[in-house]
């Protein structure tokens, strides 16, 4: 009943989105392998695709949320075969209960298990023996923002990262509302009043408070065709076991919003980080908050030994495709291209890396 009642929060609020791949045609030229590993008593099916000419490294592609279908289908082909046609070899991997892996797919994954998952990943593409695997590169998106920097703390393998549209501290759902109201005409002072609105909201979900306190704060925004698009009616029995959750769960909650600390250790990850790191951010990504991702690198490589390059990219969404608004809402038709200089700014920043032997 808890789980079922926080993904109901979660369509709610605007919080659960799976990630789509972003193709383009290629005429990178490979070879697949797949590989298998275990991870929790599951066994994981990846594939590793390696290109005709001698590999430069190769490229893990962390996905963000969503099941994904890799091996058997076409996620992220526009970016493995990019990556293929750089010279790179690129390893992937379906989820639990997805593709060819087994046991079934878990959106609540925590960021701790995903990192602890990839770990197990490389070792069994290590064993491949791949050429000139010891360059290894990360390739993530959203929710990966997290990941990737715990997959450094618990490995030393790590010796460069791409980060599309990654995430800041804190989870996003209080950006993603306020982004979206806007981009759905919401005034100014509409956007006030909802927002405040979401501040009760968020704070007697994680805090505690009555039900009566609830229906008596909320009613706007529980009214409020984007943010309750599916119409959904809020009961004392589902608030008493989304609050039991939050208060028996041991999650880090941030004081001033009370919203999810969902790597505790991001910041400090990030600061001990001495490898070359591209972050690519849209300017119409209502999904995160940029420009907090943008302020956190930017802290970590003035605080650390961080090598950061960031690149914002305009009329650009969460995922990489040029966009009007960037809102959850917007109807992207099959075959829009992806946004002016992604490709290019990877292409230059990877041509710019240091040589390794």
């Amino acid at each position: 009943m808890i789980k079922s009642s926080l993904l109901i929060l979660g369509a709610l609020s605007a919080s659960v989105f799976t990630i789509a791949a972003v193709a383009t045609s290629s005429d990178a030229s490979y070879e697949e392998r797949q590989f298998e590993f275990s991870y929790q008593d599951l066994t994981y099916v990846g594939e590793v695709m390696v290109p005709d000419a001698q590999p430069k490294g190769l490229i893990v592609i962390i996905p963000g949320h969503g099941p994904t279908d890799f091996v058997e289908g076409e996620d992220w082909i526009g970016e493995r075969e990019f990556f293929v046609e750089q010279d790179y070899a690129v390893a992937y991997w379906d989820k639990a209960g997805t593709g060819l892996s087994e046991g079934e797919y878990d959106h609540n994954q925590s960021i701790e298990s995903s990192a602890e998952e990839a770990v197990a990943a490389l070792a069994s593409i290590k064993a491949l023996g791949l050429p000139n695997s010891e360059n290894l590169g990360m390739w993530g998106i959203s929710r990966a923002g997290w990941i990737v920097p715990n997959i450094t703390e618990l490995s030393d393998d790590v010796k460069f990262w791409i980060s599309v549209s990654g995430t800041s501290v804190l989870a996003d759902e209080r950006y993603r509302t306020q982004a979206n109201l806007k981009v759905e005409g919401r005034s100014d002072e509409e956007v006030a009043m909802l927002m405040s609105e979401w501040d009760d909201y968020q704070r007697i979900l994680v805090r505690g408070g009555t039900f009566e306190e609830f229906l008596a704060t909320t009613s706007n925004l529980m009214s409020d065709p984007y943010f309750n698009s599916n119409n959904f009616v809020m009961t004392e029995e589902i608030l008493a076991n989304i609050q039991g959750y939050y208060q028996s769960s041991g999650m880090a909650i941030d004081e001033e919003t009370n919203l999810p600390i969902l790597y505790p250790n991001m910041e400090q990850a990030l600061t001990d980080l001495s490898i070359p790191v591209l972050a690519i951010l849209g300017r119409l990504d209502t999904l995160v908050d940029w420009q907090a991702t943008s302020a956190l690198y930017s802290r970590a490589a003035e605080n650390g030994g961080m090598a950061l390059t960031t690149v914002y990219l305009d009329d650009c969404n969460h995922v990489m495709q040029q966009a009007v608004t960037g809102g959850t809402n917007e109807e992207i038709e099959p075959g829009t291209p992806v946004c002016e200089g992604y490709y290019e700014t990877m292409e230059t920043w990877l041509n710019a890396l240091p040589a390794r032997p």
